[in-house]
């Protein structure tokens, strides 16, 4: 019989190797790439046998076919046949070197399953040998305690990585019948022609892990030294800023010291590793800043910012004041709404060097159009990426953004390089964090059995249940890993910091913020309850069942538990549209929270939307979907998502189609046809219900939040203050507008 493994859903390598890592007397391993990652993951189940006695010498024969690249711990480092075994072990002792030189193992964990790795190899309870041919094979063969399956092989494709094992798709099957003589014979074979190392080899690779990496021991005072001369040189202001203070002079700007400090940072990074990131808080002058950088790079450029940030032609306001003060002629200030036209700018005009993207956290998601022309646009340039919130939604955020100006698997932001294989570990590890976090406690088995799964995984087998609190933890550890990759090319710094400062920086006092508290009647609480209710997650009891921003859900005839196999493209918007139709579940939530009068316009908008798709779908036997919407999520604002909204329900009356955009679904080939049109039936009713409710209770009329907003400003009017109404709706601020 045979078993396939693939690393999807339960059928993970990883965890079939530890089971048989556990019943096996004899381990022999033929692999393309052998990467300490992948040995670290059976660090548990071999620390658990060596310290019962059950590991002997030989125990475990790595045979490795070709050479690794630097990344994700390689013990190998060129893929070439070697004409020597001298050459050999040197490649090996520079791979090494190189291998364990990484922010990666900079961890106590990593620590100490490096030396229990290397107590192995003094042990020779694991060896490793190379072959002398280049061989891509993949082949473990298993002889173990069990009586009814004394040996078995698994072949296939995955190395001994960690992505091998766990992360990636992969293809492996599982032999237990047949073939197993033959293949050992095969293994055996080049086992005996591979280059071996001697005991003093052996001594010479565990003196370089131990004295010549960053794993080796080092005194307080040698880690002192280095962070000081780190800090004095990067953060030290160089002559040649007494030019740019002078302007700034001149131009009625106050040269604050730690806006200069920043610059020099940020020059600093930008000439080391391309770009930086500037994510000081709101308030601290990043434009300032950026400026000060751009004129101290001396090289012409762009600015990528909101049209509401560009400012007007005459440059009173905006990007195009801040380019005139700074005199940074022959700049100009592009829309990120004209991205086409920046890019051609770009293209025309050979001398433009820098690039300049004001909130840059529009961008985190790279498979959207938008980001397409700005990665084209930064393409060979230094970029300088000004964003207040850098650190978004998940890892691939982070990357996105970092792909702008670092090449991924030549980053000079880590020292092996591979800054792609790191952040898909840290997203991998991410979505399975926050899978156990939504799903732990959820009403669906499957969902619960997976969460549990992935918690196994990460904590170890012998959980039998998810402690929440140990996902928080690693959570917030994975967070502060990826804060400590980004810290080379990070400027961040908060109200609090400037207090080190001491000189005088005027900045407004921040108060503790005020609760005005206000009183629902029993209606409007219980009409409160039923709305948040209805937009509850479906296996929650939610009503909503948003099914025209997720019909791949219908055409394949996908359950809400299922993890479906799909193609790339297939699984690609399956993923979007979920995420669209949660973004729409929790917008209608907000909007409700905000204000009666913008949940009631929302309410209506949506009924015509869905009005308009059905009726469009009854006429053609067709639905649209506008991808455009799936983009906008990350790029655009709620009231611009809205807008959108509209443009796509105008076109769906007009049954006008844009091949760019649209995705256009043939129902006769939904599988859940009738269900797809029931369950938008079943939303125009929802928000029919709450319509009516509304305009029952009148609660446009009589807004209880509004009324203490109202009487809280008046209080503030009599002292005499200003005051300012923030609100992140339009729809409320109308609505504010009318009941004042």
């Amino acid at each position: 019989m045979s078993t396939f493994i693939t690393n999807h859903g339960n059928k993970d390598l990883k965890k079939r190797l530890q089971e048989l890592i556990e019943v096996s007397t004899e381990l022999k391993f033929l692999v393309g790439f052998f990467y300490f990652s992948g040995i670290k993951e059976f660090y548990e189940t071999l620390k658990k046998l060596y310290d019962e006695g059950k590991l002997s010498q030989e125990h475990i024969k790595i045979l490795v076919g070709l050479n690794v690249d630097k990344g994700g711990y390689g013990l190998y480092e060129a893929a070439t046949k070697l004409k020597s075994k001298d050459e050999y072990f040197q490649a090996l002792i520079n791979s090494i070197k190189t291998a364990f030189t990484s922010q990666e193992l900079d961890n106590e964990d990593i620590y100490e399953q490096v030396r229990f790795f290397v107590k192995l190899l003094e042990e020779k309870i694991v060896v490793i040998r190379k072959t002398l041919d280049p061989n891509h094979s993949k082949l473990y063969l298993f002889k173990t305690n069990e009586i009814s399956t004394p040996h078995l092989f698994i072949t296939g494709s995955s190395n001994l990585t960690r992505a091998g094992l766990v992360s990636q798709y992969e293809f492996n099957v599982e032999i237990k019948d047949y073939g197993f003589e033959e293949a050992e014979k095969y293994f055996d074979d080049l086992w005996k022609d591979s280059i071996e190392l001697s005991e003093d080899d052996v001594k010479k690779l565990v003196y370089t892990i131990k004295n010549e990496t960053a794993l080796k021991d080092v005194g307080p005072f040698s880690a002192y030294v280095y962070l000081l001369k780190t800090y004095i040189e990067t953060h030290k202001t160089k002559d040649t800023f007494n030019d740019l203070v002078k302007l700034m002079e001149r131009k009625g700007y106050k040269p604050y010291s730690y806006q200069l400090e920043a610059v020099s940072q940020a020059v600093a990074n930008c000439k080391s590793h391309g770009g930086t990131i500037l994510a000081d808080v709101v308030g601290l002058g990043k434009t300032v800043v950026a400026c000060m950088v751009a004129k101290a790079l001396g090289k012409r450029g762009i600015v990528i910012a909101p049209p509401h940030l560009i400012g007007p032609d005459d440059k009173s306001t905006g990007w195009k004041k801040y380019l005139e003060d700074f005199e940074l002629y022959g700049w100009e200030a592009f829309s990120v709404g004209k991205l086409d036209k920046a890019l051609e700018f770009v293209r025309e005009h050979d001398n433009i060097e820098v690039v300049i993207v004001d909130e840059a956290h529009r961008f985190r998601n790279e498979n959207t159009l938008s980001y397409h022309y700005l990665k084209e646009i930064c393409r060979g340039k230094t970029v300088l990426l000004l964003t207040a919130t850098p650190f978004n939604n998940r890892p691939s955020d982070i990357f996105a953004l970092l792909k702008l100006f670092t090449i991924p698997k030549k980053s000079t932001i880590v020292f092996d390089e591979d800054l792609k294989s790191k952040f898909e570990e840290y997203e991998s590890l991410f979505n399975k964090l926050s899978y156990i976090k939504n799903h732990y406690n959820s009403l669906n088995k499957k969902k619960r059995e997976r969460a549990l799964n992935y918690y196994k995984e990460i904590f170890g087998k012998n959980n039998v249940a998810v402690d929440i609190d140990n996902v928080k933890t690693e959570t917030k550890d994975l967070a502060r890993h990826i804060r400590s990759i980004l810290e080379p090319v990070v400027i961040r710094r908060n109200r609090l910091d400037l207090k080190h400062y001491k000189e005088k920086i005027d900045l407004p006092e921040v108060k503790d913020p005020i609760e005005w508290f206000y009183e629902l009647t029993k209606e409007q609480s219980e009409f409160y309850d039923e709305v948040i209710s209805a937009f509850k997650e479906e296996e929650l009891g939610g009503r909503f069942k948003g099914a025209i921003y997720i019909p791949i859900k219908y055409e394949k005839g996908i359950k809400d538990d299922d993890e479906p196999e799909l193609k790339d493209e297939e699984s690609f918007l399956l993923t979007y549209q979920r995420n669209l139709y949660d973004f729409m579940r929790r917008l209608l939530v907000k909007r409700f929270e905000s204000s009666f009068g913008s949940f009631y316009e929302s309410i209506k908008r949506f009924k015509s939307i869905h009005e308009t798709a059905l009726d469009f779908i009854k006429k053609t036997n067709k639905f649209i979907l506008d991808r455009k919407l799936m983009e906008d999520l990350a790029e655009k604002d709620s009231d611009e998502i809205l807008k959108e909204l509209e443009k796509y329900e105008q076109n769906l009356k007009e049954q006008k189609t844009n091949a760019e955009y649209y995705k256009v679904y043939d129902l006769s080939k939904f599988k859940q046809k009738d269900k797809f049109i029931r369950d938008i039936q079943s939303d125009i009713k929802l928000f029919d219900e709450f319509l009516q409710k509304m305009e029952e209770l009148k609660l446009t009329q009589n807004d209880p939040k509004a009324d203490r907003l109202i009487k809280g400003i008046e209080e503030f009017l009599k002292e005499g203050r200003k005051v300012v109404i923030f609100t992140e709706y339009t729809d409320t601020a109308k609505h504010l507008d009318g009941n004042t």
